[in-house]
């Protein structure tokens, strides 16, 4: 049967309700018009909020995610900052600026290290003695002891290790058997001119915040350590329930330790900021004046031929940017200092938690597309609060420092670095939350592997499955290239790719650019485009 159809506007329900009542006054009238008009401007303005909303949603999804991941020291943060000085230029140029306050800090911390060294071997030297070890530093050459097999490397993912996965401690360096070195009162003159920079560091700490802090052995709760982002307990230490409720509660959020950009008044990511920070009443000028007044002493700390002798027998390992910030001292401690690119890309300030970077491309046919780069603390404290952000990943950039064979986690030394990485690794090529996401590998720091296998320091000592092979960085890296694509091709979900690079992520331009193409490139076939 037919629907009959309404024969006039009268008999629409919805005209009916909206034609206005009989008898209105001219009162009512005006105050049902008044009524109608906001009621229609709060449509209105819903109905553009649900469009921006739809807008952008849409482009969150047509950015590129992609996630920094490494063991602490790896390199991550510095190649964040590779990327912004090759694709955004003009953001970085307007950032580097804020950078001083950490270069500085890098330079005073380690001539503070070298003189806590010099006064605990000058006050030995008038016991009559000779300190056996010292706790400033971790020695980056160590005994054959902590040698490591790659067959300890089992299969196991799911946090719990066997007693072949991670090593004995270290011990402490034997007491030197070299004649005591002969200080003078020079060294305790320039002890006492180089003072005021104590009060420099604790300055500048208080103003950089959480991130000028190092990760140590001491200071971190094994509680709160995983060797995965997968795993939910370390070694046994925490009952599940109170791991997994720890990471609901710390560890599921974007942190950020740039305060001190703020404080600056200087942009961090995409927007700008403004100061907002108690802390930016720190006098920086005054720490400015103090070092560029140290200036001279600090020349002479350094290139002083006894100083080099105690660090060399010491075993002090300063931060990798140490010796150039040494190098540059006269540009450095000035008053009219302004960071230089390099100086920036060898900044070291520790990531806290995970922080989120809107990368916006300038130029080439890529000028306004947008990256979101997650870059992640990478001790054993912080992995996880990594899980959260694998979700929607389409690219993952993990760096392995490959010159640490020979080195410890700060935070717990029974774990060999280089080993600490593989570790990492595994669980990320056999993740299926992950089986979609492209994934990239540098072995990183294959400068400082030249310079340590030069040194003298054999890699079979330390990775015995090396065997007779050349002690040559070239070979030492092919091999541990080798062993990261094996893991690759026999863990992954499904098969894919391998993509490893040797860099050195202090210069990383064309290998940056082929990684954006390749991502890039794994993108749009994902989106079925191309």
């Amino acid at each position: 049967m037919p629907v009959p159809r309404l024969s006039n506007e009268g008999d629409d329900p919805l005209s009916i309700f909206m034609k206005p009542p009989p008898y209105e006054t001219d009162e009512e009238r005006t105050d049902r018009l008044r009524r109608e008009a906001e009621e229609k401007r709060v449509s209105d303005q819903i109905d553009e909020y649900i469009k921006a909303e739809r807008a952008a949603m849409k482009k969150k999804r047509s950015d590129i995610k992609l996630l920094l991941l490494g063991q602490s020291e790896s390199g991550k943060s510095t190649t964040l900052k590779n990327f912004q000085l090759t694709f955004a230029p003009k953001a970085w140029r307007e950032e580097r600026t804020s950078w001083r306050a950490v270069i500085q800090f890098n330079l005073v911390r380690s001539v503070n290290t070298i003189l806590d060294v010099l006064s605990k071997e000058m006050l030995s030297a008038l016991g009559g003695g000779s300190t056996a070890h010292l706790n400033i530093a971790q020695s980056s050459s160590r005994p054959p002891s902590g040698s490591w097999s790659m067959d300890a490397l089992d299969a196991n993912l799911d946090g719990n290790f066997s007693s072949d996965d991670e090593q004995e401690v270290y011990q402490p360096i034997p007491a030197s058997t070299f004649p005591p070195l002969k200080f003078t009162s020079s060294h305790s003159l320039l002890k006492l001119r180089l003072a005021p920079l104590r009060s420099v560091e604790c300055d500048l700490k208080t103003f950089l915040g959480a991130g000028s802090t190092e990760v140590t052995a001491s200071t971190s709760d094994i509680s709160q350590m995983v060797a995965t982002p997968f795993d939910i307990d370390y070694r046994g230490s925490a009952p599940p329930s109170a791991s997994l409720t720890r990471r609901r509660t710390n560890e599921f959020a974007v942190r950020s330790h740039a305060a001190w950009k703020r404080s600056l008044g200087m942009h961090t990511g995409s927007s700008k900021t403004r100061p907002s920070s108690p802390k930016a009443g720190l006098d920086l000028d005054g720490a400015t004046e103090v070092i560029a007044g140290c200036k001279d002493d600090i020349k002479m700390l350094w290139h002083d031929p006894l100083i080099q002798e105690l660090l060399k027998r010491r075993g002090v390992k300063l931060g990798d940017s140490a010796a150039y910030y040494f190098h540059h001292v006269d540009r450095i401690a000035n008053r009219k200092y302004e960071p230089s690119d390099d100086d920036v890309l060898r900044a070291r300030l520790r990531t806290l938690g995970v922080q989120e970077h809107k990368l916006v491309f300038e130029h080439s046919a890529d000028a306004g597309s947008t990256w979101c780069i997650y870059d992640v603390g990478g001790s054993r404290t912080s992995r996880a609060a990594w899980l959260p952000f694998f979700d929607d990943a389409h690219a993952i950039l993990f760096l392995a420092p490959i010159n640490c064979f020979d080195e410890q986690l700060a935070e717990d030394p029974r774990v060999n670095r280089l080993q600490d990485s593989m570790i990492l690794w595994k669980s990320i090529v056999s993740s299926k939350l992950l089986t979609g996401c492209s994934i990239v590998l540098f072995l990183n720091k294959y400068d400082l592997l030249v310079k340590k296998l030069q040194s003298g320091v054999q890699a079979r000592d330390f990775v015995t499955n090396y065997g007779d092979r050349e002690n040559d960085a070239a070979v030492f890296a092919k091999y541990m290239r080798g062993k990261f694509k094996t893991l690759l091709k026999d863990l992954s979900p499904k098969p894919r790719p391998f993509y490893g690079f040797l860099t050195s992520v202090i210069n990383t331009g064309l290998t940056l650019s082929y990684l954006r193409d390749g991502i890039l490139r794994e993108h749009l076939k994902k989106a079925e485009i191309v």
